[in-house]
C-alpha cells in the first residue's frame, strides 16, 4: 500500500521513506490517539547552522532510553522524534519585553514564528502563524518574521532612530533603509499623532516580509509552487512612549491598561469579522466553522499586500501583547484577556518578570486545550512625560526656526 502522508502526524512523506521525517514514526506502524503530541517541549535558544539544539544527550520520552536523543532530535534507540528545537523557544529582552513561542498540544511542530530586538528605550516585535493548509508554513513564518525584523532594525525611526535597535553592535547606521515598494499603509490615522512615521515604517516592513514569504514558491520543495507557503502577520516598533504597529491577518496586537479590559487595537482579515461587519449576529459568526477563515496573508498567491497599521502614544502606563490565535481564541472575551495579562504579571515576581509572565500566558493556552501553536509577546510601554512633550515641542519650534530661515 503506497502512503502519501504519515498516519500518525499527517506529515507528507518522500516515495520509499521508512520512518517519517516529522515524528520519526516507522511509517508501517499504526497510530495511536494522541501520538502525535507525545512528545516533549523543549527549551530552545534559537539555534542556528552548527549550533546545538539543545536536545542532544536528553532521554528519549518515547523508550525512555538514557540520553539517547541526539542532536538532531531524534532517539537513536527508538528512531523516534524527541522534541524539534522550534517547539518551544524564547526571547528574553530583560525588562524591555519578552517572548515565548510553543507547539502546543495538537500541532505536530510549531507553525508559529517570532522576532523580538530590543533597544535604549526602543522594541521591534513581530509575531508570525503559518497558514496549516499551505505548504512549509513554517518556513513561510520563519522567513516573514526575520524579514519584518530586519527591516525595522535597519529602519530609521524619525525623530528616535538614535535610540533603536539600529544601533545594536553588527547593524550600520548607514545600512538604515527601509525597502520603497510605492504602496502606502491603508488604515488612516490621526495625521498628527507622533507615533505615525513608525507605523509607517512597520508598514513597510510587512510589505517587506510579503515579498519574501511570496518568492518561497519559486524555490526549494516543487510542491511550494502548487500550494504556496504562507503566513499572518503582526509588527510593532515601541519607541518610548510611541507605538507604531500593523498587521495582515488574524493575529493580534492589544493594549493592556493597567486596570479594565484589554484594548484590541487591529481587526482581523477573517471570514467572521468580515460578516460582522455586515450585520451578522456576532454570536453566531464565531461558531461558524468558517469563522477563522482569513481573507488576507501572505504568500505568493495573497496579491498585493496591504497592511493595516496604526499608532498612538501612551498617556499612562501599559503594556503591549502581540500573539497567535492559539492564545487568544480562549480570551475572546476583551476583560478576559485583560485579566489573564494582569495575573500573569502579578505573579512573576522573579528576576526575569516579563518572560514569566509569557510563559505564564501560554501555560494557560495548553491548559485550556493547547488546539493550536501558541506565541505571545509582551512590551511594557512608558506613558509620555512633561520632559517628552517639551523636548517634542522645542524639536517643533527647531524645526520652525530652520525652515523661516530656509525661507
Amino acid at each position: 500500500m503506497i502512503l502519501t502522508e504519515c498516519d500518525s502526524c499527517a506529515e507528507g512523506r518522500a516515495t520509499g521513506a521508512s520512518f517519517c521525517e516529522a515524528c520519526g514514526r516507522r511509517l508501517t506502524d499504526t497510530a495511536s490517539v494522541g501520538a502525535a503530541g507525545e512528545t516533549e517541549a523543549t527549551p530552545a535558544d534559537a539555534p542556528g547552522p552548527g549550533r546545538s539544539t539543545g536536545l542532544a544527550g536528553r532521554d528519549c520520552p518515547h523508550c525512555a532510553a538514557v540520553g539517547a536523543v541526539a542532536a538532531d532530535g531524534y532517539c537513536e534507540e527508538c528512531g523516534m522524534l524527541a522534541g524539534r528545537p522550534r517547539d518551544h523557544t524564547e526571547a528574553d529582552g530583560d525588562l524591555m519585553a519578552a517572548a515565548v513561542s510553543d507547539r502546543g498540544r495538537r500541532h505536530h511542530r510549531n507553525e508559529d514564528a517570532m522576532w523580538l530586538a530590543v533597544g535604549s528605550d526602543a522594541v521591534d516585535v513581530v509575531v508570525c502563524d503559518g497558514v496549516s493548509a499551505s505548504f512549509d508554513p513554517d518556513v513561510a513564518s520563519e522567513v516573514a518574521a526575520k524579514a519584518a525584523g530586519e527591516l525595522l532594525a535597519r529602519a530609521q525611526h524619525p525623530g528616535h532612530a538614535a535610540a533603536g535597535p539600529a544601533d545594536r553592535p553588527g547593524t550600520r547606521p548607514d545600512e538604515a533603509t527601509a525597502p520603497d515598494t510605492g504602496e502606502e499603509p491603508t488604515e488612516p490615522v490621526e495625521p498628527d499623532e507622533p507615533a505615525l512615521p513608525i507605523a509607517e515604517v512597520v508598514g513597510r516592513a510587512i510589505q517587506g516580509a510579503g515579498e519574501a514569504v511570496a518568492q518561497l514558491a519559486g524555490t526549494g520543495d516543487p510542491r511550494r509552487a502548487t500550494s504556496n507557503p504562507a503566513c499572518t502577520i503582526v509588527a510593532a516598533a515601541v519607541r518610548g512612549p510611541h507605538v507604531g504597529f500593523g498587521w495582515v491577518g488574524d493575529s493580534r496586537v492589544y493594549w493592556i491598561p493597567a486596570t479594565g479590559p484589554a484594548e484590541q487595537l487591529s481587526e482581523d482579515d477573517s471570514w467572521a469579522r468580515h460578516v460582522i461587519a455586515m450585520g451578522a449576529d456576532p454570536r453566531v459568526a464565531m461558531n461558524d466553522p468558517k469563522a477563522h477563515a482569513i481573507t488576507a496573508w501572505l504568500g505568493a498567491d495573497a496579491g498585493r499586500i496591504s497592511p493595516r497599521v496604526g499608532a498612538f502614544t501612551a498617556g499612562a502606563p501599559g503594556h503591549l501583547v502581540l500573539c497567535s490565535d492559539g492564545l487568544w481564541n480562549y480570551l475572546t472575551d476583551p476583560a478576559d484577556f485583560g485579566d489573564a495579562v494582569r495575573s500573569a504579571l502579578r505573579v512573576a515576581t522573579g528576576p526575569r518578570p516579563l518572560l514569566e509572565a509569557a510563559r505564564a500566558l501560554v501555560a494557560y493556552a495548553n491548559s485550556a486545550g493547547g488546539a493550536d501553536n501558541i506565541t505571545v509577546a509582551i512590551v511594557p510601554v512608558p506613558p509620555q512625560t512633561d520632559a517628552d512633550m517639551a523636548e517634542a515641542e522645542g524639536d517643533a519650534v527647531t524645526d520652525s526656526d530652520n525652515e523661516t530661515s530656509e525661507a
